[in-house]
């Protein structure tokens, strides 16, 4: 007879912190509410107070609440940052050996409708953050080896993600971009010098045609401008990675 495997039991403090945070959800609680008062908490879970603290240092370090301490303290909702979050699902992918096969099929789907999405919202301080992208990058003389400069130009896309007007689009955009960042930074990734230098010349073309089709606000054009640069940039980089392998 197989013997069965016994279920994790959560922590009391864990099963607290979860009911604070539905508790915060479904109430609508915006950032900077104060929420209950520590006998007020107790009254209402039951829990001890080192039970009830812990709970929320929990909610704390995931970013959740702000929690002040001495008179007139309590714990607060906080406003959850871009890069808390990032930072908390990064983690989760940490040893899950994220590849540029996973992150281009995922990156193809998601810019275009980014790039279609913005066509009709840019305004005109996000059209000359994108031409200044576009210029520092045409500027430049070319390092085929220069991990800033590839991080560099990835500005275009991460301006087009503060003015979407998506914000779930926008913050997988940007998460899709760390991970490619972290790539290139951790990554030996030698590209042929002159590979790399028609790269470069082909994603400013890009970044220029995206330019004119957000000028034109046409949403189709900048689609399918945005396939074409996606489609690019996979074959680049998946080429300098088997470089690097051979």
């Amino acid at each position: 007879m197989t013997a069965k495997v016994p279920k994790s039991v959560r922590k009391r403090s864990d099963l607290v912190a979860e009911q604070i945070k539905e508790a915060i959800i479904s109430k609508r609680l915006p950032p900077g509410e104060r929420l209950s008062d520590e006998k007020d908490f107790l009254k209402t879970y039951r829990v001890s107070k080192g039970t009830m603290r812990e709970a929320l240092k929990s909610l704390e370090v995931q970013g959740l609440v702000n929690i002040k301490t001495g008179p007139g303290g309590g714990a607060s909702v906080a406003r959850v940052s871009a890069e808390k979050t990032n930072e908390l699902l990064w983690n989760y992918f940490f040893s899950r050996n994220v590849s540029l096969n996973d992150i281009y099929s995922v990156r193809k789907l998601v810019e275009p409708e980014l790039a279609a999405s913005v066509a009709a919202h840019l305004e005109e301080e996000d059209l000359q953050l994108l031409e200044q992208s576009v210029g520092n990058c045409s500027l430049q003389e070319f390092d085929y080896n220069d991990r800033v400069q590839r991080i560099q130009e990835l500005d275009f896309h991460l301006v087009m993600a503060d003015a979407c007007p998506n914000p779930v689009l926008a913050f997988f955009t940007k998460f899709i971009l760390s991970l490619l960042v972290r790539i290139i930074i951790h990554e030996e990734l030698n590209p042929d010098r002159h590979v790399s230098s028609h790269h470069s010349q082909q994603g400013l073309d890009s970044h220029q045609a995206l330019l004119m089709a957000f000028r034109e606000r046409n949403p189709d054009k900048a689609r399918q401008v945005m396939i074409e640069h996606m489609e690019s940039a996979e074959s680049f980089m998946l080429n300098m990675s088997r470089s690097k392998t051979n």
